[in-house]
C-alpha cells in the first residue's frame, strides 16, 4: 500500500505549535505520521500572513524571536512538508472581456457557485486539484467546517477526498 499524500489545511500546521488551538494535540499526532504532507505557494501566503499576528501565542524552539521567514522554513522542515507548485493560465470570458488567469482562479470561479466556499478554502481546493492531475494528489484534511460538511460535493466536483483529522489519521491512533 503506498503512503497516503494529504494536500494539507494551513490551521492545521499553526495548531501544531499555538498550545491553546483545540486541534494541538490531533496536529501534533496527524504529523507524526508517515503520510506525505503537502502545501502550495497559497499555503505559504497564508503562512506568513496568519504567522505575522500570531506567533507570540506560538511554542517554538528558539531562544530569540525569529523572523517569519525562520518560522515558515522552520515549519516546513519540522512537519515535513512538500511545497508543490504547478503554473498554468486559462482564458475566460467575463462581460465581454477575455482574461487571462492563473488556473486555481479559473477553477474557483468555476465551482464558487455549487460549492459555495470562501474564497481562500476555495483557492486551496482548486490547487489541490491541479495538484490531483499533476502529481495525484487526492486528499485533503482540514478541520473547517464548511469544508467538511461539503466534502462531497467537492469529491464529485473536484476528484479530492476531504477528510478530517480523525478520518486521516485513521483507527490505530485516534486518541484525539
Amino acid at each position: 500500500m503506498s503512503t497516503p499524500s494529504y494536500y494539507v489545511d494551513t490551521s492545521l500546521i499553526i495548531a501544531r505549535y499555538k498550545p491553546s488551538d483545540e486541534l494541538y494535540k490531533g496536529s501534533n499526532t496527524f504529523f507524526e505520521n508517515d503520510f506525505n504532507f503537502v502545501i502550495s505557494p497559497i499555503t505559504l501566503v497564508e503562512l506568513y500572513c496568519v504567522l505575522s499576528r500570531v506567533k507570540n501565542e506560538l511554542d517554538i524552539p528558539f531562544q530569540a524571536e525569529p523572523m517569519i521567514d525562520t518560522l515558515v522554513a522552520f515549519m516546513i522542515e519540522d512537519c515535513k512538508l512538500k511545497l508543490l507548485s504547478k503554473s498554468h493560465c486559462a482564458k475566460r470570458d467575463f462581460a465581454g472581456y477575455a482574461c487571462r488567469m492563473c488556473l486555481e482562479y479559473y477553477i474557483a470561479t468555476k465551482l464558487a457557485g455549487s460549492l459555495g466556499l470562501k474564497t481562500l478554502d476555495m483557492l486551496h481546493l482548486s490547487y489541490a486539484w491541479m495538484l490531483r492531475k499533476s502529481f495525484g494528489i487526492n486528499l485533503f484534511v482540514t478541520e473547517d467546517e464548511e469544508i467538511l460538511e461539503k466534502a462531497e460535493n467537492i469529491r464529485k466536483s473536484l476528484g479530492i477526498k476531504v477528510y478530517n483529522l480523525k478520518q486521516a489519521i485513521g483507527p490505530k491512533r485516534r486518541n484525539l
